[in-house]
């Protein structure tokens, strides 16, 4: 009786894991020549603002995804 519990909530675990990885955040839509200038970009700016400084980030996370990927979009 206890192990359908268990079950369960193991079940939901793995589903919601599973979907992570499936909306990759706003910058995984984007096509990779636009990605490409972007990070391009973001490599020649020599004081950015706090939130370029994000932006940055995230368009280096999605590179490193997309390379992880066998998607050299970026290098």
């Amino acid at each position: 009786m206890r192990t359908l519990p268990t079950t369960l909530c193991s079940v939901l675990v793995v589903a919601s894991l599973s979907g992570c990885d499936m909306f990759g955040g706003p910058s995984a839509d984007i096509p990779d020549a636009e990605l490409r200038s972007k990070w391009r970009e973001c490599k020649t700016i020599s004081n950015p603002s706090r939130t370029k400084v994000l932006a940055c980030e995230n368009y280096e996370r999605e590179c490193d995804r997309r390379r992880k990927k066998g998607n050299i979009a970026c290098y």
